[in-house]
């Protein structure tokens, strides 16, 4: 992925066409100069024979916009290229003209024409175009948005309308587009906060409660421990390879709902350990043999935990039954 530098910019001002390339050399050279300059992925379309596309790059400071002119096609991020290169870089785009499909995080979501999502490069991704796009897309180091918005998580594969501040920033982003940078009054690295403060007041309060991919991903987590609480092993890092997001993230989803992953965990395993205590089929189990069934490694640790939930132990829960 291209470095993004504190500095003017101006030097990782780029551009690059496919107008002197003719079908499936043009999605080739498009694949390599995506990959070299923006970040790793592949590109497909269905319009091999007669693919066109656009791309110009402006380093604004700390960040770059990109302005993508494309024909149809599906780019696809990989947890192996994410591995190859990890850095977190946050990408948001505004689709000028076209749509787009996404899928982040585990999450499908439609992106209609006129409307910003925004994804993190160090999780994998994909983006369908069916009919060609303009898309304009400003990559910004996770260490400078945080400096406008705190948590960019909770932004994360949702669509934000380009109305209210959220028009200003289309405005600014197309303005940039039509007019460049050569003739801007005020430095670069002005222009990029003046870009950052558009995008914490389009973010607004979203912050401030759950966000509906927190829910969404809350649901899935506790889906997949349902399913998983009898593993010893199980951990927040088991979890968030699951979800495909961070160990950092996991522990915020809970948050946002009042409570922890150590805490749902330990609910799952002891109310499975109830309801096996209380059915005659597990009659012949030791009490020993129940803590190791719902993902306990220390009876002893089981039966006090039991006995802190139920107020009775294990045994004389099983014996009032």
């Amino acid at each position: 992925m291209a470095s993004l530098m504190a500095s003017n910019g101006t030097d990782r001002d780029m551009q690059w066409s496919s107008s002197n390339l003719v079908g499936n050399p043009a999605l080739s050279a498009w694949n390599t100069v995506m990959s070299d300059h923006v970040a790793e992925m592949t590109i497909d379309s269905g319009e091999r024979s007669t693919f066109e596309a656009r791309w110009k790059r402006y380093g604004l400071g700390p960040i770059d916009i990109h302005n993508f002119r494309t024909a149809e096609q599906t780019i696809s991020r990989t947890a192996a290229m994410v591995r190859r290169h990890p850095d977190e870089v946050y990408a948001l785009s505004y689709m000028q003209q076209g749509s787009a499909a996404v899928v982040h995080a585990g999450i499908n979501v439609h992106v209609p024409q006129g409307s910003f999502i925004l994804v993190n490069h160090a999780s994998p991704y994909s983006f369908s175009f069916p009919n060609g796009a303009v898309a304009l897309t400003a990559h910004m180091p996770a260490s400078w948005l945080r400096r406008w918005v705190p948590q960019p998580e909770t932004m994360l594969v949702k669509t934000f309308d380009a109305d209210a501040w959220g028009g200003a920033l289309a405005a600014m982003l197309s303005t940039i587009d039509r007019n460049g940078l050569d003739d801007a009054a005020l430095p670069r690295s002005c222009i990029a906060d003046q870009l950052g403060a558009f995008l914490a007041l389009m973010n607004g309060n979203v912050t401030a409660g759950e966000s509906l991919h927190q829910g969404k991903l809350f649901k899935r987590a506790v889906t997949f421990m349902k399913d998983r609480f009898d593993d010893p092993d199980l951990s927040p890092n088991m979890l968030a390879a699951e979800l495909k997001i961070s160990k950092r993230y996991v522990h915020k989803i809970f948050a946002g709902h009042n409570t922890t992953f150590g805490v749902e965990l330990l609910g799952l395993r002891l109310n499975h350990a109830r309801d096996m205590l209380h059915d005659a089929r597990f009659a012949a189990y030791r009490i020993s043999d129940v803590a190791y069934a719902c993902g306990f490694t220390d009876p002893s640790h089981f039966a006090r935990k039991f006995r802190d939930k139920f107020g009775l132990a294990p045994l004389a829960l099983r014996h009032d039954t």
